[in-house]
């Protein structure tokens, strides 16, 4: 059989999604809630890496609906897992209350027992090379979950320089409960700042890195590349020591999750 006569492969088939409920909504801050979600749909979630991503599936009614073969999966949205118990069957997600939009609008308005829809398990993340001395993290809010799991992720003696963009100093707070961790903040708030430029300005006015450090960038996607350009230029870092995420892109509503900046 010619090249041109290969029978297309058959498309993979996703698995369905799974129904899990709200268990407990808890404000963090004025600009984040903390949501738990229970449910037998958890019965097979696997364990995330550090700074993992996931879906959820946002329907108004019962999901699939009845009387429909294979029917369209509902609108989703992108999040990190930020902690999971398995033997509680609990997933904790952290929404940052950004405006009107989907999940904004969903989480705003969520009471306990509300139904939602979760991936079968996540995907990607990062995981600390072998060795590793020191990590930078340069993170603005929709990033702050996953640079939780991935500083409670790091060997014992690691080093851990944080630079975190948020709206305003009400913003701020703790990137895990169990790692100490004194992040350098920096607020949009002042100056009405454009979403990663502020990260873009701290990472152009670093003199030095600490010694063999390798760093973890999650932003808007626009500013990550600007950051990574400048790091990769400015101290030779070798990709390998360079972990780059576009969590979202301004004015797209729905970025796709596997950004890494590898373009």
């Amino acid at each position: 059989m010619s090249v041109s006569q290969v029978a297309p492969q058959p498309k993979k088939q996703r698995p369905p999604p799974k129904p899990v409920a709200v268990a407990s909504i808890e404000r963090v801050t004025p600009g984040v809630l903390r949501i738990a979600f229970v449910g037998a749909g958890l019965d097979a979630f696997a364990q995330a890496r550090p700074g993992a991503h996931m879906k959820l599936f946002f329907t108004a009614g019962e999901w699939p609906p009845a009387g429909i073969e294979n029917p369209p999966r509902p609108p989703s949205r992108t999040y990190t897992p930020r902690r999971y118990d398995a033997a509680a069957s609990r997933l904790e997600v952290e929404f940052v209350m950004h405006g009107a939009g989907l999940a904004s609008d969903w989480a705003a308005q969520a009471k306990v027992g509300d139904p939602m829809l979760i991936s079968a398990s996540p995907g990607g993340g990062y995981q600390a090379p072998e060795g590793i001395s020191h990590l930078v993290i340069i993170a603005d809010d929709s990033a702050l979950p996953a640079a939780g799991m991935v500083i409670e992720s790091l060997p014992s003696g690691v080093g851990v320089t944080a630079i975190c963009e948020v709206e305003n100093a009400a913003e701020e707070r703790p990137l895990s409960p169990r790692v100490n961790c004194a992040p350098r903040w920096l607020h949009r708030e002042t100056g009405n700042a454009r979403p990663g430029s502020l990260l873009e300005t701290a990472v152009a006015g670093m003199a030095t890195l600490p010694a063999d450090a390798h760093v973890w960038v999650a932003c808007e996607a626009a500013a990550m590349r600007h950051i990574r350009d400048n790091l990769a230029a400015r101290f030779n870092l070798p990709r390998a020591r360079l972990h780059t995420r576009g969590y979202w892109k301004f004015g797209d509503q729905n970025y796709p999750d596997h950004d890494y900046g590898e373009d």
